[in-house]
This record gives C-alpha cells, structure tokens and sequence, in this order.
C-alpha cells in the first residue's frame, strides 16, 4: 500500500512539472496598444513600451502563439495588451491579456499599393557594398529576386528570415552551375544613416560569403533615404524609423528578364524552396 501510494505521489509531482514547463527561447514581458489586428496572419501590431534587454518601445507586428489565438474576435485596435515575447526560432505573443478602450486611434497607416505582376519596374538607382552603384537595369536578361531588411534587425520572423532564405535560396540554385551563373538577389536596406556601404558587406558577409564571396549573385545596397523611400513605396514596403527602430512589413519580389514584376511575396510565410523554384522557371521559360 505505501509503495502505491509513493509511486501516485511521483506521478503527481511530473504530471505538475509537466504542465509547468515553459517552452524553451527567450522571454521578455511586454505591453503596449494594440494599434492593428489581423487574425488571417494570426498577428497584432502593438506599440509597446521598452523592452528591457532587447528593444526600445516602437511599434511592430508580432505573431501570435497558438494558446491564445482566443483573442481573436475579442482584442481590438485601441486596447491596451499585456503579454510575454518568447523568442526561438521565431518571435510570438503568449500569454496575452488585454483591457478593453475606445476604438479610436491617435494615429492609422495606410496601406501602400503593390505593383501587379507584368508592370514595368523603375529603374531605380541604389549603392551596393562596395560602395558602388547599382541600376535595376543592369540586372535585364536575368530574373532578379529582391526583398528588403535592415542589419540592426532584432525580431528573428522578420529581416533575419528574409536574409536566412535568401541564404538558403543561393545554396539550392548553386547546385545546378548554369543556374547559378545566373543568379541575382538583392537585399535592399531601409535604414540607409546605419546601413553603410562598410556595414552592409559586414552583414552581407555572414549570409553569402562562403557561396558568393565577391557579391557577383547578391548584392546588399541602400541608398539616400529619398531614394530607399521611393523604392520602398513602388514595392508596398510600408517602415517608420522610430528611435533607430524601425517598424515594418515584408515584401519580396521576384521580377523577370525583361524588368516586369512576375510575382509579389508578402510576408514571411513563403518558404525558399518555393521562390528557388519559381525564379528556376523564370530563368528558364517553357
């Protein structure tokens, strides 16, 4: 009898330590305003308060975890958001609790208009990592995948996944040579006062050194911040530079051989075996 009830007592205590357990990452307690809501991405766009450790307060999207997709219908623009940051290999919300307040904000954003596939790109001028400059038209006859990050980016979903799979795209069109030979990425810089020419073959480096050492498959360039917010506007990449934050959504897009836009990636949930793909047919139509 008192070995079943110690073995009870044993089942008990990791059952409890069992539901305890966190999961594994980083854990930061945030809270802010809910300044949008999207519950088809699962994402809130909170202006929160200073991280400590990680960030000062700006205004951000952040996925939201599994075990509170509940808010959904319930949390609104306006409403003030408690929650913990868990970063992995990604960044989610959990934990969340909330206050509700008036709808009405201080404040909005305004969705910038994508370019359809078939438009004519502009033929933006840029400075590459060599300090060098770069026209969208010197890219014609090869496809041209580009998308947009900043070096000092700190939420692993965003520009670290962008750079990541692009990364990971070189590596997949390196094993077929012809391919490679033509291979162009891009990855333009929206915070041009840091992101110098110095900077961004530093960053450029830790993503494309081993397969592209010289920049000749992807190159890493910003430009004036007149010239990076003209671009950014044609592509629909919306950013605000807070306090050397910057609070930003996603956009890739892969453009064809003739300089027309083929196809529009938004966001961060395409996965390189798709793009490497698409840009694979793109280099060589049927």
């Amino acid at each position: 009898m008192h070995c079943v009830r110690a073995l009870l007592i044993v089942v008990l205590l990791l059952f409890c330590v069992g539901c305890s357990k966190k999961p594994s990452g980083k854990r930061y307690e945030i809270q802010g305003e809910v300044v949008a809501v999207d519950s088809a991405a699962r994402q809130l766009t909170v202006a929160h308060e200073e991280i400590p450790g990680l960030m000062a307060g700006m205004t951000m999207p952040f996925l939201v975890g599994t075990r509170d997709q509940w808010i959904f219908g319930k949390i609104a623009p306006g409403d003030k958001i408690h929650a913990t940051l868990v970063l992995t290999s990604r960044a989610e919300l959990e934990d969340i609790s909330f206050t509700k307040q008036a709808p009405e904000l201080t404040g909005s954003t305004t969705a910038l208009r994508l370019p359809r596939p078939g438009n004519q790109v502009p033929d933006f001028t840029l400075v590459n990592q060599d300090g060098k400059y770069v026209h969208l038209a010197d890219f014609r006859g090869k496809p041209l995948l580009l998308t947009f990050i900043y070096t000092r980016c700190p939420i692993p979903d965003f520009c670290l996944r962008m750079s990541n799979n692009f990364s990971e795209i070189l590596k997949q069109l390196h094993t077929q040579p012809q391919m490679f030979d033509n291979t162009q990425l891009l990855s333009i810089s929206i915070d041009p006062e840091h992101d110098t020419p110095t900077v961004l073959r530093h960053y450029g480096t830790a993503y494309a050194g081993n397969l592209d050492p010289r920049f000749r498959h992807w190159q890493f360039v910003s430009g004036s911040p007149s010239q990076i917010r003209e671009v950014a506007n044609y592509f629909g990449l919306a950013y605000n530079d807070q306090s050397g934050q910057i609070v930003h959504n996603l956009t890739t897009v892969l453009i064809g051989r003739d300089g027309r836009v083929i196809k529009i990636y938004p966001g961060n949930t395409w996965t390189p075996e798709q793009v490497a793909s698409d840009y694979a047919s793109a280099a060589n139509p049927s």
